[in-house]
Formats: structure tokens, sequence, C-alpha cells
């Protein structure tokens, strides 16, 4: 991967990282009567996190890389548990689920795709 392609993917995993904190814990201002399943939304939030934060840190030794995947779940637990002091929002084990298996996945992904990445 050159300079630029190494600066985009730092600059994505950054976004994605503070992305997933403004969307956690803004409150809820409006309900909607669309009814949608936000546990996908959770899923593929932390695939993506993981997957870019693998990127980032390919070269890594494989010991770092497993830290990296409890640090992430363990940032998804965090947030989960900062939403029971928003206004509107409550805490759910059904989310925790959503973020870590995104973060499998996302270790998943990056074991099959990394010679291309």
């Amino acid at each position: 991967m050159n300079k630029r392609q190494e600066r985009f993917a730092r600059f994505s995993l950054l976004a994605i990282f503070l992305g997933i904190t403004f969307l956690s814990l803004k409150s809820v201002s409006h309900h909607t009567s669309i009814r949608v399943n936000d546990k996908v939304g959770h899923f593929m939030a932390y695939a993506l996190f993981s997957l870019n934060a693998l990127v980032v840190w390919r070269q890594q030794a494989t010991t770092f890389k497993i830290g990296l995947g409890l640090a992430l779940v363990g940032y998804g637990l965090l947030m989960e548990f900062l939403q029971g002091f928003v206004p509107g929002r409550e805490v759910s084990g059904y989310d925790l689920l959503a973020n870590s298996i995104g973060v499998g996945i996302g270790y998943l992904l990056f074991s099959r795709l990394k010679r291309y990445l």
C-alpha cells in the first residue's frame, strides 16, 4: 500500500470511529413510524470498523490483532453502556451481540481479502 492509500485508510478509520461514537451517543429526538432493524446497522458498522482497523494495522503481529479485536468489542460494550445515560436511548444486549458479530465478520473478511488490501 502506498502512502496515499495508508493516509486514506487512517482517515477512514478515524471517520468510522467518530461516526459510530456520534451515532451511538446522540439522543433520539424523534420517532419514525417506519420500523428498521438497527441490528443490521450495528453489524455493518462494526464489520467495516474492524476490517478498516485491520487494514491500517495489517503488518502487526497476530497477538496485536487479537487484542485489537477485543478492544473493538470492548468499545462496542462501552458505547452500549454509555447509551444508558443518553435520553431516549437504552442499553441492548442484542446491539452488543450485533457489534461483536460484526467485528468477527470484519476479521473473516480481512483473512480472506488481505492479499488484495
